[in-house]
C-alpha cells in the first residue's frame, strides 16, 4: 500500500511538473505572438511591406488573403501586402484573443481593424478576424499560414 501511495504520488509531481512547463511554454509563445503583433502594426503603419514581411513571415510562409490566390513566399506575400497598404492603409490593429501551442508550433486567432483612406475616396474601415499559424525557427518564431477575412457582407 506504501509503495502504491508513493508511486501515485510521484506520478502527480511529474504530471504538475509537465503541466508547469507547458504553460511556460505556452506563455512563452503567446507572448512571441503580440510582440509579432505590434512589429506587423508598426511596419503596416509606415506602409513599410519589406519590413513587416522580414519580421513577420517565414520564408515559406503562405498568406491566404481574401478574394485572391493564396501567396506563397515572402515576396509574393510582400507584394499582396505593400499593394493593400499602397491602396491607401492608414492602420491596422491586430488583437490576438487566443492562442495554443505545441511543441515547435502555435496559433493566434484574432481580430483587426483596418483603416483605409483611398486616393479619392472616401475612408473605409474594414472589421474582420484572422487565424495564424507560427513555427518555431531558430528560437524565433514567424508566421508560416496567414489566413484573413471581412466581417462586412460581400458586395455586389
Amino acid at each position: 500500500m506504501v509503495k502504491k501511495r508513493a508511486s501515485r504520488a510521484t506520478k502527480r509531481t511529474s504530471k504538475a511538473k509537465a503541466v508547469k512547463k507547458r504553460d511556460g511554454a505556452h506563455e512563452a509563445a503567446s507572448a512571441a505572438i503580440r510582440r509579432l503583433d505590434e512589429e506587423f502594426m508598426r511596419a503596416a503603419a509606415v506602409g513599410d511591406g519589406q519590413a513587416l514581411v522580414d519580421a513577420f513571415y517565414a520564408s515559406d510562409a503562405v498568406l491566404l488573403p481574401p478574394n485572391q490566390p493564396a501567396a506563397e513566399g515572402r515576396e509574393n506575400i510582400r507584394r499582396v501586402l505593400q499593394g493593400l497598404m499602397d491602396s491607401g492603409v492608414s492602420s491596422i490593429k491586430l488583437e490576438t484573443t487566443v492562442t495554443g501551442t505545441a511543441g515547435d508550433l502555435a496559433y493566434g486567432r484574432g481580430r483587426y481593424t483596418l483603416s483605409m483612406e483611398p486616393p479619392g475616396g472616401a475612408p473605409v474601415t474594414d472589421v474582420g478576424k484572422y487565424v495564424v499559424v507560427y513555427r518555431r525557427q531558430g528560437g524565433a518564431w514567424r508566421a508560416v499560414a496567414d489566413i484573413f477575412n471581412s466581417d462586412q457582407p460581400a458586395g455586389g
